[in-house]
């Protein structure tokens, strides 16, 4: 009897445990299951891009993000000088593009060997160039962030800084036909910057709204105005992606906040601080400003319409891309700064030599009387039709109005009436047209020029005096020099897009129907003429027509390569016309054949 009752209860709790270890088992099945299937919905909601349940885990705090690229770019230009250089004039030459050295003055001087060295003609530049850009952002909180930019090497012409006696004096290596390596570059010693350049820093600190404050760089619209140089999204293109050059960067406290679905940015620009009392003597402790009167600041404030956090981006791309509903983004950005005084000019040379502190007593204060409101309007429409057609229009507007009270005060030119008017206009749109592979879009600008002898960013000429000496009003906008549409005219020769009114359709293909992967070719075709002729070399309207080519692969690993020709075929704008009419040049056509090679984290 007691063993009966016995075999029935163990046989109970093996039966109890069997059942338990079924249940916990069948529960752990589902449990996975259900997560399989919660990562399957992650999968199709975000495209793949957050399928890892891996990525999803939360991190310790502090922790670095990494982000930038490595690029290198080979170039080679024929005839970018545009054929208008007469070998041993100096002023002569239309483009901003230097001819070979041996086609300057002293190399043309008939004595000695430079009389033999001056007999080349040459035309053809080659030359590449590298950059390491560094952007880590340290998470200190979930609120609470610093970041960095870092260039390393920045656009280092490669060959720019051997090891030889002439360079670094090493005296074992006495010319460079014997150098063994490169040098490291130095600021004073071997180059005009180091090999580390630090472009931005600064903290950021954001609970329900942002506040960040140090060295930052800027973008707003379609970088006309404003264009920190990083723009690595753009994929195609005329300087898209990995190509750009310059950078805007403020000295900014910002405060951002949301105010019923618009965001609203209130910033501060130390534009210029004057006279600090830095000094070389003293290399320790904290520099002071020294005083307010010579101060420039810039106050701006934006209102705009667009997605700004990860959500917002991905409420937008299932919005565009699953739903196909159409997207519309806006924005005002005003910009006010001013200026009173400024230091005279020699006061910058004392400060280099003597140290803020030696040379106290010799700054002086000369009146500026400077200011200028910059209005910008900035408009984007999007639109997917379907999984394969999709179109983009973006506008951007602006205009700068200001007035300087006096250019020319000095030590030896008390103030006097040397006031300048500004009156500056300029505009850009972009339309892009997506249909499977293929891409079709036009590019379309103005920016208003002066009516003296005064063109571009890079121009050599002389101010015409004809109309009466210095230009009282001042009309030239100038955009953004990062802001680049072509391979030569506007990037190389005049130096961005200024006195003039342009329109660029474009073509491109991709071979690839593969998201992970991009091969393809595109087109463009550049017309362009100058809003003011009178300011052109050549006093004339047609600034010219440039085709662009290029071949482009790009891996979503991060490997992107380019290889690009553009024809130049310029207008009478950039004929040089001297007094002696006997010395006339017709601009000529000018090649560029370019390679860039870059790797992006």
């Amino acid at each position: 009897m007691r063993k009966t009752f016995l075999k029935a209860a163990l046989f109970a709790a093996l039966s109890a445990l069997i059942t338990i270890e079924g249940t916990t088992q069948a529960r752990a099945e589902d449990e996975d299951l259900d997560a399989l299937l919660d990562q399957e919905q992650r999968v199709r909601e975000t495209g793949g891009w957050a399928a890892d349940v891996r990525a999803e885990k939360p991190r310790s705090f502090p922790y670095f993000e990494h982000h930038g690229y490595f690029r290198f770019r080979a170039d080679f230009f024929h005839n970018g000088h545009l054929g208008t250089v007469i070998p041993g004039d100096e002023k002569s030459g239309t483009s901003g593009m230097h001819a070979p050295l041996t086609e300057n003055v002293i190399n043309n001087e008939n004595v000695g060997v430079s009389a033999l060295v001056g007999t080349e003609d040459a035309t053809t530049i080659a030359t590449a160039n590298m950059r390491f850009r560094y952007q880590p952002t340290l998470h200190i909180s979930d609120s609470l962030r610093v970041k960095a930019t870092f260039d390393i090497l920045d656009n280092l012409v490669m060959g720019s800084t051997p090891d030889f006696a002439g360079n670094l004096a090493r005296p074992d290596v006495p010319l460079v036909a014997f150098a063994q390596s490169q040098a490291p570059p130095s600021d004073g010693r071997n180059g005009f910057q180091d090999s580390i350049r630090v472009k931005e820093a600064y903290g950021e600190f954001q609970p329900a709204f942002l506040i960040r404050a140090g060295r930052q760089a800027w973008d707003w619209g379609l970088g006309i105005l404003a264009n920190s140089g990083n723009n690595v999204t753009r994929s195609i293109g005329p300087g898209a992606g990995l190509d750009q050059d310059f950078g805007d960067f403020a000295d900014r406290l910002l405060v951002a906040f949301r105010l019923y679905d618009i965001n609203v940015a209130l910033a501060w620009d130390y534009l210029y601080s004057g006279a600090i009392s830095d000094d070389p003597t003293q290399p320790y402790g904290q520099p002071k400003d020294l005083g307010n009167a010579d101060d420039g600041n810039q106050y701006i404030l934006s209102i705009f319409q667009r997605p700004v956090t990860a959500d917002e981006l991905e409420k937008r791309r299932v919005s565009l891309t699953e739903k196909f509903e159409p997207a519309f983004d806006w924005g005002l950005f005003g910009v006010y700064r001013q200026q009173n005084f400024d230091l005279e000019n020699t006061s910058f040379t004392k400060l280099r030599e003597d140290g803020g502190s030696k040379s106290y007593n010799q700054l002086q204060l000369v009146p500026r009387d400077a200011w200028a409101f910059i209005p910008d309007l900035w408009l984007k429409f999007e639109k997917h039709f379907d999984f394969f057609t999709s179109i983009r229009i973006e506008f951007e507007a602006l205009a700068v109005i200001g007035e300087i009270g006096d250019v020319e005060a000095g030590i030896n030119t008390p103030p006097k009436n040397n006031s300048r008017t500004i009156e500056q206009f300029g505009g850009a749109l972009e339309v892009e047209l997506n249909h499977n592979q293929l891409t079709v879009g036009l590019d379309a600008g103005f920016a208003t020029g002066d009516n003296v002898r005064s063109f571009g960013v890079l121009d050599r000429t002389q101010i015409d005096t004809a109309q009466g000496g210095a230009n009282r009003r001042v009309t030239s906008m100038k955009f953004d020099r990062d802001y680049y549409i072509d391979l030569i005219l506007f990037r190389e020769v005049i130096g961005t897009i200024t006195n003039a009114i342009y329109i660029k359709p474009y073509i491109s293909y991709d071979f690839f129907e593969s998201p992970d992967d991009t091969l393809g070719v595109r087109l463009d075709l550049l017309y362009a003429q100058a809003l003011q002729p009178e300011a052109t070399p050549g006093k004339e309207a047609f600034l010219g027509f440039e085709s662009d080519l290029r071949l482009f692969y790009h891996s979503k690993s991060g490997f992107r390569f380019d290889l690009e020709t553009g024809l130049l075929l310029p207008g009478g704008a950039f004929n040089y016309r001297p007094a002696d009419t006997n010395n006339n040049r017709d601009a000529s056509l000018a090649f560029t054949l370019q390679s860039r090679m870059s790797v992006k984290f």
